[in-house]
């Protein structure tokens, strides 16, 4: 038994050093896209993840066969949820309630848009036929428009160039552990390869906070992303530092009260080190 690792969660395990069988393929970084291999009904649902895996570990040079798949230059492709009234009332007149639409992976370096206008999202209606894809017609969300798309170069202003799954496949091993340092002692980048260090952490102050979780998709379609974002709780109140004091100790507890309207509790509370509101 071997296993190739990229990162915590992203590893396969096959027999033979050369890949003779994947065991067990991990489809993290993946489970967005929607399988480009048509279904069969005497054949596993996990395929497209295994075929994924041996495009990846011949591309690392483990695997010593060079089959291509045929699926490979097709869009890749998302599965989006109608599962929210903001995300319907956008496309009430595409699809229906618990319905589905498929979106495709908008490689964002190629866009040609202008200062002021939005990223486009696209859509276009749920269809189980894979070759039918590239052919259809997308609709921006934001605008109604209707456009093309290509995983080439585009050809003009209503054509939307997007990832392909070999670009994502390319991609796939140069995601960054950055939870580990490399073999060097420096924090993990893209290119890093070799045996891991755990990184330590030291801490600087001590602060709060709340995970914040935030679905675009339940906000109003279909941004093709799930934000994560960490709140941050900070202590609201706060202690005179030694200039300030000294600035403070030139005047008289009632000019400071004339001059800056606070009570005089508040001004021996700030005087003596103790905690005020930050507006304060």
């Amino acid at each position: 038994m071997y296993g190739y690792a990229i990162s915590a969660k992203r590893y396969s395990l096959f027999e033979g050093k050369h890949v003779r069988k994947i065991v067990d393929a991990k489809a993290h970084g993946i489970g967005y896209l929607m399988s480009p291999i048509q279904p069969k009904l005497d054949e596993d649902e996990d395929q497209f993840v295994v075929a994924f895996w041996r495009s990846v570990l011949q591309k690392e040079g483990i695997s010593l066969k060079r089959e291509e798949p045929d699926w490979f230059d097709r869009s890749a492709m998302m599965r989006i949820p109608v599962s929210s009234p903001a995300v319907l009332g956008r496309l009430k007149a595409f699809c229906k309630p618990y319905d589905f639409v498929l979106a495709p992976v908008i490689r964002e370096g190629d866009l040609r848009l202008d200062e002021e206008a939005e990223k486009p999202i696209l859509v276009t209606r749920f269809n189980k036929n894979r070759e039918e894809w590239s052919a259809a017609t997308y609709y921006n969300v934001r605008s109604g428009d209707p456009y093309s798309i290509t995983t080439s170069e585009s050809s003009g202003e209503k054509v939307i160039p997007v990832r392909s799954y070999r670009s994502v496949v390319n991609a796939y091993v140069n995601n960054a552990e950055s939870k580990f340092n490399g073999p060097d002692g420096n924090q993990c980048c893209p290119w890093t390869r070799g045996i891991l260090q755990r990184m330590h952490v030291v801490a600087g102050e001590l602060r709060y906070c709340g995970k914040e979780f935030k679905r675009k998709l339940e906000q109003g379609p279909v941004d093709h992303e799930v934000e994560f974002k960490c709140k941050v709780y900070q202590d609201g109140r706060v202690a005179a530092d030694a200039e300030t004091l000294r600035q403070l100790a030139r005047f008289s507890e009632r000019q400071i009260r004339a001059g800056t309207g606070l009570r005089r509790d508040t001004i021996r509370l700030i005087r003596h080190g103790n905690g005020v509101k930050r507006s304060t």
